[in-house]
Order: structure tokens, then C-alpha cells, then sequence
């Protein structure tokens, strides 16, 4: 269930609301909190579309666009 006021705030009334739940879902799912394999740390994000890295130890990934795993 999307909260109100969340990854929708800035899309308002364009493009319809069927794609402003997708672009919701798609933006939770990339923003969402990672844990690094290799050191623990919570600092673990996209670099790029694809390639993921803790900002900690430094450790990198290859993954899908929004998500580690396919």
C-alpha cells in the first residue's frame, strides 16, 4: 500500500495514476536500505544502472537497474 505523501509528492495529477503507482513502487525499491555482504555496513547503494557499492569498505556488486537481485 503506497503511504500518502510519499514517492508520488511530486508527480501530482500528470501522467495518471497508473504510472505514477509503478514509478512509486520502482522508487521505493531503489531507495530502500541495503546491507553490504562483505563488511555489514548499512552504506551499500547504486552507483550506476546496474553496479552497487558500499560507500564503506569500498566492495562492489553487478545487479539489475533498481534491485541487487533478478
Amino acid at each position: 500500500m503506497l503511504k500518502k505523501g510519499g514517492s508520488l509528492k511530486g508527480l501530482r495529477q500528470k501522467y495518471g495514476i497508473k504510472h505514477r503507482k509503478k514509478f512509486s513502487a520502482v522508487h521505493a525499491l531503489l531507495k530502500e536500505k541495503r546491507k553490504c555482504t562483505q563488511c555489514g555496513s548499512l552504506k551499500f547503494g547504486r552507483e550506476a544502472v546496474g553496479i552497487w557499492a558500499c560507500k564503506k569498505c569500498g566492495y562492489k556488486i553487478a545487479g539489475t537497474a533498481y534491485d541487487l537481485s533478478a
